[in-house]
């Protein structure tokens, strides 16, 4: 998460001093052009000024510090144009400048006091009635420094009588100007910058009333946290040693099928189990809404504070593995469903409830259903499993793997991670003993380990999971280990293979590309395994945006990784729905009216989910906007709350659906 954090306030940096660059040079454009900035509407008077609505401007959205730069630069301006148009009240910087400045910092601190309030109408009414107030501020301020700069001067006399006749004429329409044009400017801008909250909306727990859906939906939350203990406690991680025709996935995931099954025969839906690949949910008949959610998990890992596959409620949140990755969000969707049922909500359409198998080591399960089984496709659907309000977009992925024969002298044996999309949280290398390799990892501050026996030694490189879309927000212990084995024995292979797949965007391999709407490239090295005198193979995990020339980007990989082999074992498309199409629309006016955040708008990301085995299928939710779920990672977990409230978006989801199918059937 440290990483994230940087290049967020990185971002926001660049936006500040872009941002206040835009101000200055707007503000010296009104200062050096003639009756722009000062307006002359009565000959003889002082002229209106709307400078200092920009000062107002950058002062709500920056605070004070922005306050005192742009009262400073206005200041300036003032000083330097008064020379140039023969003003010589305001060629004293006590008249020009400090004003402008204490103006500035005052209007700051203002703005930034009332972010103190927790009452989004409140806060804004205070803001529009400041920017008035402000401006009685700065004039007043003027006219004291003139006083005190020309009091003693016999022309002053003369002078203020000017100032305060071109006062009652200037003051009341500099102070409407500020009232009417600083609050719709920041409204615009609140906009264009959400991350500067100009204007405080309120949070979703704030802002959200009880909905007719909560009401229904609440009487299936015991239920629910009681089947998803149930859920949690199967490992139903995919395991090859019991994979078998009868578990195309292994025992565990086989098992978790059958739960969800059983629990939905009880219940009175229609199910069926193909092949313990995928089991079909089906309530009514028609065209369909499809949800498609996953019941496999990744490997636990390391790094757990309690038994992984138990589920521990801790108050406010729930935690193991699968809460939020999908289990939690595949019974709120559930029970979504069933309320829609109970509660006779339906209309004339089929609910189906696709739950597969192995989402996490590929998508076998829903492309036999699909595509063996020549199921029909989804007139709508969604997949709970990424976050709120929806994904419009989703990266491609492309799994391959990169090997070559080689023999490393003192290594034994190197291995580590536990699927393609997960950061390799550690990596063993088992080798002769050498202690100077120990002081090597120590001198350049490697994060390991190692247990000695013998002449033999087990070092550990240690790293920091994540999932394989976010590579930036763990850390690679297996790219770690290469480097220093490569480095450390001067190894030209590894050194290569370092190299080309250290950068996370993909530059090594000349397989960078970015999008505005979907960001960039990634790449992550999710398994390496090598047996001394054996092949050395890697998985690696490509993730591509939509300006990505996949089939250069794919020669590339193959001759840059070169003298290593490489071959691609799996691809999913490219996923893009219009951020105006009635599918995403829908779904994004459900998500607000039950949580009532309008301000989150449809993301693009670099998971890969089910929506892209389907047609007409987006993922949608249930992570909520500014909660880390440590999906992948140890400590996965999920607040109750939001729990809840998914089985409410999910249920109105639904309906709204349904209403869109009704539509096109009557049409």
């Amino acid at each position: 998460m440290a990483k994230k954090k940087e290049n967020s306030l990185r971002n926001k940096r660049v936006t500040d001093i872009a941002f206040a660059a835009i101000i200055i040079a707007v503000m010296a454009i009104l200062n050096f052009v003639p009756n722009v900035g000062y307006i002359k509407i009565i000959p003889g008077a002082f002229e209106i000024t709307i400078i200092h609505l920009f000062v107002i401007i950058f002062s709500w959205l920056l605070g004070w510090k922005a306050g005192i730069l742009s009262g400073a630069t206005f200041g300036l301006f003032c000083w330097a144009n008064s020379f140039i148009i023969g003003n010589p009240a305001f060629q004293n910087p006590l008249v020009s400048i400090l004003p402008r400045i204490f103006f500035g910092f005052i209007a700051g601190l203002a703005f930034d006091l009332t972010r103190l309030i927790r009452r989004p109408k409140l806060r804004y009414s205070i803001d529009v009635i400041l920017c008035g107030v402000i401006t009685v501020f700065h004039t007043l301020a003027v006219l004291l420094m003139l006083y005190v700069a020309f009091n003693s001067e016999e022309v002053f006399a003369t002078f203020m009588k000017t100032m305060f006749a071109s006062m009652a004429i200037n003051f009341p329409v500099e102070v409407a100007g500020a009232l009417v044009l600083c609050p719709l400017v920041i409204l615009a801008l609140d906009k264009a910058f959400p991350q500067y909250q100009a204007i405080y909306h309120g949070t979703v727990k704030k802002k959200a009333k009880e909905t007719l859906y909560d009401t229904i939906t609440a009487q299936y939350h015991d239920d629910l946290l009681k089947h998803l203990g149930e859920f949690v406690a199967i490992n139903s991680v995919y395991d090859e040693e019991t994979v078998s025709k009868e578990n195309p996935f292994g025992q565990g995931v086989t098992n978790a099928l059958t739960y969800i099954a059983n629990l939905a025969k009880d219940d009175g839906f229609e199910v069926r189990n193909y092949a313990n690949k995928v089991v079909e949910i089906i309530c009514g008949e028609g065209k369909n809404i499809t949800i498609m959610a996953h019941a496999d998990v990744v490997p636990a890992g390391t790094g757990w504070d309690q038994e992984p596959f138990q589920m521990v409620d801790r108050g406010d949140r729930l935690t193991g593995r699968g809460v939020a990755d999908d289990k939690g969000p595949l019974l709120a969707a559930y029970y979504a469903m069933k309320a829609v049922r109970d509660n006779h909500l339906q209309g004339d359409y089929q609910i189906r409830f696709i739950v597969g198998g192995n989402e996490e080591s590929g998508s076998a399960g829903v492309e036999y259903y699909f595509q063996k089984l020549k199921k029909p496709q989804p007139d709508f659907g969604f997949s709970p499993d990424a976050e709120y309000p929806l994904i419009f977009a989703e990266k491609g992925i492309i799994n391959f793997e990169v090997k070559k024969k080689l023999s490393l002298k003192h290594i034994h044996s190197i291995h580590g991670g536990v699927a393609s999309n997960s950061v390799i949280e550690k990596c063993d290398v088992v080798m002769d003993y050498d202690p100077e390799f120990i002081t090597y990892l120590t001198d350049h501050d490697y994060k390991f380990s190692h247990v000695r026996e013998d002449d033999i030694d087990t070092i550990t490189f240690h790293g920091v999971a994540a999932h394989g879309s976010t590579p930036e927000l763990g850390f690679n212990a297996g790219i770690a280990a290469i480097k220093a084995i490569a480095k450390f024995y001067t190894n030209k292979d590894l050194l290569h293979l370092h190299n080309c797949y250290e950068n996370l965007q993909g530059y090594g391999l000349e397989a960078y590309a970015n999008s505005d709407e979907m960001g960039h490239n990634s790449l992550n090295v999710g398994i390496i395994d090598w047996v001394e005198k054996g092949e050395f193979k890697m998985i690696v995990n490509f993730r591509y945006v939509d300006k990505c020339h996949v089939d250069e980007a794919q020669y590339n990989i193959k001759e840059h990784s070169k003298p290593f082999s490489v071959e691609f074992l799996s691809e999913s498309k490219l996923l893009f729905y219009p951020k105006e199409s009635v599918l995403v629309q829908t779904l994004l006016e459900a998500y607000q009216k039950e949580t009532g955040d309008y301000k989150s708008t449809p993301k693009a990301i670099g998971g890969g989910t089910y929506a892209k085995e389907a047609d007409n299928v987006v993922a949608f939710g249930a992570e909520f906007p500014g909660w880390n779920s440590n999906m992948h990672s140890p400590g996965e977990q999920m607040k109750k709350t939001d729990l809840f409230k998914s089985v409410s978006i999910y249920a109105k989801a639904i309906v709204d659906l349904g209403k869109k199918l009704e539509e096109r059937n009557e049409n």
